[in-house]
């Protein structure tokens, strides 16, 4: 069998971007994390996020966009370069991924008019007065005099990495954050010399980046980040890859970049900045192609690139210079040294479900992985150390609970035996996975499952094992997970303590979705729990032959909300309900059944239906007390919180 640097020679390839020489051609693109406790700089807990995948094997490790102005202070905890106090962090951080053997970069970062005035500035600014299609406040348009004072800022925030010891300083212009929104000529509207021609509207660029690399010097390299279209739904005329490219020509034929790293999206579409795992894969490595052939400088491609296979084919096809992967690396500190390894079939595989990286910053939360609990937690979460006693552990359940449990303990040396009462491991995870559209989580089952095999944990499928009859062990983890319930009736209506009237006996959408209840003809679907539960089921049931027609009454204010906000993927999904023919009646609850007709609270009924199924959540499966519990049977929560569970108490066995 080859090795994987034969496999791979062009991305084990050592590249020299600019001044700076990566030991690979693997690039951790800078990524919100939100890790920096509202400090300047960087915060140790972030520090040691970024050391990680350093000491992973990356060739290049980013730092997130960093506010490097006061008109774009904001109220997240990510890392910034806006005063001098950022310096000594900045320098510390450097420092020690050098030592790793990676090189550096971080991405200047002015949000525009993304920055609500709630987030520290008194008032978001932009070109024009259009406002953030999230945000929603419209902006102050900048004059000319602070348009001088923001490229002068630029320049500090340089100053500030040079002296930090930094190796690459990337200025943000990709989606509609400052630099973008003066690039497009449709949302940049302004008459004076900052719109108007190519020449004008890209002034404000080439001045930050003439004033970065004043501030830099020779010895580090410049490049962007910048989006090959902004895909604003409804402007038949976007700013589209031809306008991208033209406006990196630009900045590339003045030697203002050594290298262009590419995504795409804007505000308006950011399911294509940040790609679910409907998306393609990889992304965006044929529109990488167009600028490989037009530009003269290297170029990054990022994008749900996952596989060393798919990187490398990008690289050989000519496509891209570079390989951008963050999420892929969030989930697995070390992507590249287990290749380097000959392990590739013990690298984690991310999913794209954002739900632990994007889905907790956009709850203001710092950014974890749902499969990996320890990324952004390195500093909480202690490193793994061998046993001091090896036990024999127990462990019941097989969701990710149960399987995280059993691969931590089995690594620290303990002798494993794991219980699931089903045929297969996975237990909710599968049949999400199982359900139209989310087929990419299967991997990361799949991956537990070798892991297990591969530490000899002992696994006995279809073993029924009950709180009075724990098994034989020194320790006894269970994580038995959750059972249909309806619990989330009981967040709006408390009193409805058995239910809604007329609905006890009813399939629960976790029993159709395993297979164990079936309906046909005309469902409705009663949803209180929301999120990917009801959406997965009305998919599910929308895909079943037997099923002619699906309605669905939610609570909320649309199908899936409010979790589908969080990891930007509502659009989308709308998309794909409208073309199932699923009807949604939203912002509506169920006071009651009667032979399949729905009486809708405020008046009016829905029906009669052939069958209805409750999507209401579930409730915790009882374990013994004062026992070792993770997961869901402690509470119904979600993966992150599963996996989080396991991996704490696992260390401490």
């Amino acid at each position: 069998m080859t090795s994987a640097k034969d496999r791979y020679p062009n991305l084990f390839s050592p590249f020299d971007l600019g001044p700076t020489r990566l030991r690979n051609r693997t690039v951790i693109p800078g990524h919100s994390m939100s890790l920096s406790h509202f400090e300047p700089g960087i915060s140790d807990r972030y520090r040691a996020y970024l050391v990680a995948r350093a000491e992973g094997g990356a060739g290049l490790v980013g730092i997130e966009s960093a506010p490097m102005h006061e008109s774009t202070k904001n109220a997240s905890s990510s890392a910034t370069v806006i005063t001098d106090a950022a310096t000594p962090s900045l320098a510390k951080t450097a420092e020690e991924v050098h030592a790793a053997g990676a090189a550096i970069s971080i991405i200047l970062w002015h949000g525009g008019h993304n920055i609500p005035h709630r987030g520290g500035a008194p008032f978001a600014v932009a070109p024009s007065p259009i406002p953030s299609f999230r945000v929603r406040e419209t902006p102050k348009v900048l004059t000319k005099k602070e348009i001088h004072e923001i490229v002068r800022g630029y320049g500090a925030a340089a100053r500030r990495c040079r002296e930090a010891g930094v190796d690459v300083i990337e200025v943000q212009t990709a989606t509609d954050y400052l630099l973008g929104h003066f690039m497009s000529h449709r949302i940049n509207w302004r008459d004076d010399e900052y719109g108007g021609s190519l020449e004008n509207r890209m002034r404000i660029v080439a001045d930050a980046l003439e004033a970065v690399r004043e501030a830099a010097g020779d010895k580090i390299t410049v490049g962007v980040r910048t989006s090959v279209a902004h895909e604003i739904p409804s402007d038949p005329q976007d700013f589209g890859i031809e306008d991208s490219v033209a406006c990196m020509q630009y900045l590339a034929e003045r030697g203002l970049v050594d290298y262009v790293s590419l995504l795409t999206g804007s505000h308006w579409a950011m399911g294509a900045t940040i790609p679910p795992m409907t998306r393609p894969r990889p992304q965006i490595a044929d529109e990488a192609a167009v600028f490989k052939k037009h530009i003269s400088v290297p170029i990054t491609v990022a994008g749900r690139i996952r596989t060393a296979s798919e990187a490398e084919a990008i690289l050989a096809g000519g496509q891209a210079d570079l390989i951008a992967m963050a999420r892929t690396w969030i989930a697995e500190p070390d992507w590249m040294r287990k290749l380097v390894e000959d392990r590739e079939d013990e690298i984690r595989p991310c999913m794209s479900c954002s739900q632990g990286c994007l889905g907790f910053v956009t709850r203001g939360q710092p950014g974890t992985c749902i499969i990996n609990p320890v990324a952004g937690r390195e500093t909480e979460i202690a490193a793994l150390e061998p046993a001091a006693k090896p036990k024999h552990i127990a462990v019941v359940g097989g969701g990710p609970a149960g399987m995280e449990a059993a691969r931590v303990a089995a690594l620290r040396g303990h002798r494993v035996e794991l219980y699931e009462s089903l045929p297969q491991l996975g237990g909710q995870m599968r049949l999400a996975a199982e359900a139209p559209h989310r087929g990419e989580m299967l991997p990361a089952i799949e991956w537990w499952e070798n892991e297990l095999q591969r530490l000899q944990v002992r696994v006995h499928l279809g073993a029924a094992v009950t709180a009075d009859k724990p098994p034989a062990a020194d320790e006894v983890v269970w994580a038995v997970g959750s059972e249909p319930g309806p619990t989330q009736i009981w967040r709006i209506r408390p009193h409805l303590r058995t239910g809604i009237p007329g609905t006890d006996g009813l399939a629960h959408g976790r029993e159709i979705m395993a297979g164990t209840a079936a309906v046909s003809g005309k469902v409705l679907v009663i949803d209180e729990e929301g999120g990917w539960p009801a959406v997965s089921l009305c998919e599910t049931l929308a895909a079943t032959p037997d099923v002619t027609s699906v309605d669905v009454i939610t609570s909320e204010v649309a199908l899936g909300a409010p979790e589908l906000d969080y990891n930007f993927e509502s659009l989308d999904v709308a998309a794909r309900i409208r073309g199932a023919g699923i009807t949604v009646h939203a912002s509506t609850l169920v006071d009651g059944l009667t032979d399949g007709v729905a009486t809708l609270r405020g008046g009016g009924t829905l029906g009669p239906f052939d069958a209805v199924v409750m999507a209401t959540g579930t409730t915790a499966r009882a374990v013994p007390e004062d026992a070792h519990a993770i997961g869901d049977c402690v509470a119904p929560r979600s993966i992150w919180a599963a996996t989080r569970d396991a991996a704490v108490l696992a260390r401490g066995l």
